[in-house]
Parts: C-alpha cells; structure tokens; sequence
C-alpha cells in the first residue's frame, strides 16, 4: 500500500480521530443509557414547571438523586428509574388540569425510588464489609454467625426484589394514571367546561 501524501495523510489521521471518538461517544452513551435518559427527562421535567422559587430547587435536587441512583444501582433498577422517568414526563405533558400537581407526583416518586435504591445499595455494601470472626466472637460460634449473616442478606434481597422491582414501580405507575385518569388527558379545561355548562 503506497503511503498518502502529507495533506491527505493528515486529513486521514484528523478522520480516524474523529470517528475512534463518536465510536467511544456512543459505546459510553449505549453503556450509561439508563442514566443519560432519567438525567434528560429530569431536566425536562426542570425546565417545563411554572418558574417557582421554593420548587425549583427540590426539582433540581430530584433529578440529581434520580441520576445518581441510576448511575450506581444495581440493575434493573437504572431502567426501571429511566421508564419511569419517561412514563412520568408523557403523563406531565399529557396532563391539560393541573401538570404541576401532577410533576410534583412525578418528582415525589422518582425521589423516593432513587432513595430507596440508594439506601439498598448501602445497606448491601454494609453487610458486605461484615466480619463474620468478629460475630462468631460475640454470638459463640462462626456456624451460628455465618448463618445469621446469610438470613440477613436474603432477607434484604427479598425487600429490595419485591419493593425495588415491583412495588415502587407500580404505585408511581398508578399513581400517575390516576392523575390522569381523574380529568380526560386530551380534552383542554375550557372545553371541558363549556361541555358541562352546556348540559345544564
């Protein structure tokens, strides 16, 4: 193969570069995918709510413990945390009534979803450093404490299976249908109302 001239040499080398990086910009993006879309859909729901001094704040707060959480827990809670982010934000702009109620709803769950991963993800680190000499010392045996410690983290992954996976996922979904099931999502309050006053 006969070696490119200077010019072309460097316009190849400047290609190859630029291609290597969008290669690892979207390998990172593909890996951190949960992340990337709760962190967008959390600035989403930041920059649609009524400019609001006190709220602002603990919107922001949000988004940053959602991101974090799913940025660090243990799957499958980073795409449970970015469907229910997305889910969240149809339901905001589809909601015509009250979308700030309904944003807070969705900045209440999130939040509660992201701490209650994040506390898991402590309390399993916790028992992971747990020394089973050191309880065999204090409860008489290393059986006796082996056993102990084992019930403990099966009883722990239980909780976080049913509540991480299940429960908090589907009280934020029926939480957010019935925010929009109380009032019709594609009819607008004015024709609402002229529809009832008409019947009268």
């Amino acid at each position: 193969m006969t070696p490119l001239p200077p010019p072309l040499d460097t316009v190849h080398t400047l290609a190859l570069h630029v291609l290597n990086g969008l290669l690892a910009l979207i390998w990172v993006a593909w890996d951190h995918g949960a992340l990337l879309v709760t962190f967008g859909m959390c600035i989403l729901l930041y920059l649609t709510a009524t400019p609001n001094r006190h709220s602002q704040p603990w919107m922001l707060a949000t988004g940053l413990l959602a991101a974090t959480a799913a940025g660090v827990a243990m799957p499958p809670v980073p795409a449970l945390m970015a469907c229910m982010s997305v889910c969240g934000v149809v339901a905001v702009q589809l909601d015509r009534f009250n979308p700030d109620a309904l944003r807070w709803r969705v900045a209440g769950g999130l939040a509660l979803y992201a701490l209650a991963s994040l506390g898991y993800l402590a309390y399993h680190q916790y028992l992971g450093t747990l020394d089973a000499e050191a309880w065999a010392r204090q409860l008489g045996g290393q059986s006796e404490a082996h056993h102990i410690l084992q019930q403990g983290r099966a009883f722990l992954d239980t909780l976080a299976t049913w509540g991480l996976w299940l429960i908090i996922p589907l009280g934020f979904l029926s939480l957010l249908a019935q925010g929009l099931l109380v009032h019709p999502p594609l009819a607008a309050p004015a024709r609402t109302l002229a529809q009832i006053r008409s019947r009268q």
